[in-house]
């Protein structure tokens, strides 16, 4: 039976060195308050597991509490990289940190085969991909019924799960709404669980699509208001987005890591505490955690031999960005739905539902089905995706119903790294020798989504030490290494099936799957594209020029870009 308690005792009690410690919140209730706790309390020595270790566990990470990491997906939603993750990765400090690596859906089948108490979930997932050779929690099992091989994971049940909700009611049972992502089975999944909320009530009053944890499988509440800031809670607070840029700045530099850990969440020198540590206020416009196959904007180059490289002209009365914007949305015309990721895949396809295809179906990893936003979200997370939607559901129905049953038509991604076969890097580069491997985010949803969808497209700006001839490293199996290759991994989507970048677009050739240049952007020239592409590229007998942006295909993209722009930033006396 939960007991209500303080924070401080609640921590003090339940989590301790050595643990393996799950702060879940998919972009939404991400219990910051707690993990503050956690650093103030000097407690050491943790495994730390997220499906996405964003802000939070930069912070845990930076503050010396992690010996060891187990997620899908590490950055700044929406901003960049996670600057004191990379630090420990890359450098050893403040201390090494060991990885334990999946996508997002072997993260959610970990927790659901925790929470059944099962050894491990199967999932048609990591085909191709080079995360199992480097993730001992990945195996595979053959099925004793079709002799299909299938990806096994190791369950995962954390010493104590952490989650932030909106309501407890004085018997210790809790209530959550909104996107809730893995909570459930990370609470259920865990030997402890603690549970900070926003009000305690007399009682829970019913709201649809709910999760409700009873009071017999939770061991403390603590009434912590604002304890999600700066993620948000429905109903009572919103993002504060402008918190997660300016960390950026905060946590590039160890020194001023430094004076924010002992101002802001130890409360020295001058004290500050309270919204900028986390521990309570209102937040800011509402976002989320990372996208399926979104890359940090500030992505590690290779290396030597990256040579200095040129933004393309712009197009008369157009940017080359726009170009390639416009291009992708017209990519959508006629699908049914598509599985989007964040930054550019979100851009085309918000555009595309105001343009070429308003029936086009949104879906979000965060677990919305049919999000109508009406600004460019920061990413799928953004409370409005939520708000909007046709549906929500978990994290684990999203990767296991919806995208592995095949009923997405077209997932859209970003990539860090593409080979002349479309398969996709962003997990590490190689800086060359003698320095350490740059860390990327990770695979997120895109093995998956490029797995069973029934084709991909990707977009991202073309730059030679992007489009690579060989990469660093598999995360997402697009063609293999040619025809033949996706077929023989029993991989049902086609697929990708065009890469549109602010050069032109380059498609796979039916008969080798190498991608070669179909069409260029009004403006740009072949040998353009070959002196920004890491292979002798191919080309198309007949390679067509794009059409410009239309004056109504510009205004939308504008005006998308604008709204995103004129958001509020809703601070509450933050200094973070």
């Amino acid at each position: 039976m939960a007991d209500i308690r303080s924070l401080h005792e609640a921590v003090a009690e339940l989590i301790h060195d050595g643990d393996t410690v799950a702060l879940e919140g998919f972009t939404h209730l991400i219990p910051f308050a707690a993990a503050h706790e956690i650093i103030r309390q000097g407690i050491k020595d943790l495994t730390l597991a997220r499906m996405t270790p964003d802000v939070v566990y930069d912070q845990l990470i930076g503050a010396g509490a992690a010996r060891k990491l187990v997620f899908s997906w590490g950055g700044n939603p929406g901003v960049g990289s996670l600057h004191r993750f990379r630090d420990a990765v890359e450098h050893g400090w403040p201390a090494p940190l060991e990885i334990d690596e999946h996508s997002h859906a072997g993260m959610a089948n970990r927790y659901a085969a925790g929470a059944a108490r099962l050894p491990f979930a199967v999932l048609r997932g990591y085909r191709g991909s080079d995360i199992p050779a480097r993730t001992p929690t990945v195996s595979t099992v053959v099925c004793p019924f079709t002799g299909e091989e299938l990806a096994a994971v190791a369950a995962l049940n954390p010493d104590v799960t952490v989650i932030h909700a909106q309501q407890a009611d004085r018997a210790g049972n809790v209530q959550l709404w909104g996107l809730t992502g893995v909570q459930k089975e990370a609470a259920l999944a865990a030997r402890r669980v603690l549970v900070t909320v926003e009000e305690i009530v007399d009682a829970l009053e019913p709201r649809p699509g709910s999760v409700v944890l009873p009071t017999w499988v939770v061991d403390a509440v603590a009434l912590v208001p604002g304890g999600a800031h700066p993620s948000y809670a429905a109903g009572y607070s919103v993002r504060d987005n402008a918190y997660y840029r300016e960390w950026d700045g905060i946590a590039r530099d160890r020194a001023a890591f430094g004076r924010w850990l002992a101002e802001c969440v130890r409360g020295e020198g001058n004290g500050v505490r309270g919204a900028a540590a986390g521990d309570g206020g209102a937040g800011g416009a509402g976002a989320g955690d990372g996208g399926a196959g979104a890359v940090p904007a500030d992505t590690p180059e290779r290396g030597p031999e990256t040579t200095p490289e040129t933004v393309p002209e712009a197009a008369p009365d157009c940017t080359p960005d726009e170009l390639m914007e416009v291009n992708a949305a017209r990519a959508l015309a006629g699908a049914r739905s598509c599985f989007v990721g964040i930054g550019l895949p979100s851009t085309a396809a918000n555009l595309a539902r105001r343009t070429v295809n308003p029936d086009l179906v949104l879906v979000y990893e965060s677990g919305t089905l049919g999000s109508k936003p009406t600004r460019l979200p920061l990413s799928i997370g953004d409370g409005e995706l939520a708000d909007t939607a046709d549906s929500v559901v978990s994290v684990p129905e999203m990767f296991n119903y919806w995208l592995q049953g095949g009923r997405i038509d077209v997932g859209f991604l970003g990539a860090a790294q593409v080979d002349r076969f479309a398969n996709i890097n962003t997990t590490v580069v190689d800086r060359g020798p003698g320095r350490p491997e740059g860390r990327l985010p990770g695979a997120g949803g895109a093995p998956e989504i490029a797995a069973n969808c029934g084709q991909v497209l990707m977009v991202l700006r073309h730059r030679r030490r992007n489009f690579v001839g060989t990469l660093d490293f598999v995360t997402t199996l697009g063609h293999g290494a040619g025809p033949g290759d996706r077929a023989a991994l029993g991989l049902p989507g086609a697929g990708p099936t065009a890469v549109i970048t602010d050069l032109g677009v380059l498609r796979p050739d039916p008969d080798t799957a190498e991608l070669v240049l179909t069409e260029l952007h009004p403006g740009v020239t072949v040998d353009q594209v070959r002196a920004a592409t890491g292979w002798d590229l191919r080309e198309a007998d007949r390679i067509g020029v794009t059409a410009p942006p239309t004056t109504a295909e510009l205004a939308a993209l504008r005006a998308l870009k604008a709204a995103a722009a004129d958001e509020p930033p809703h601070r509450s006396g933050t200094d973070a």
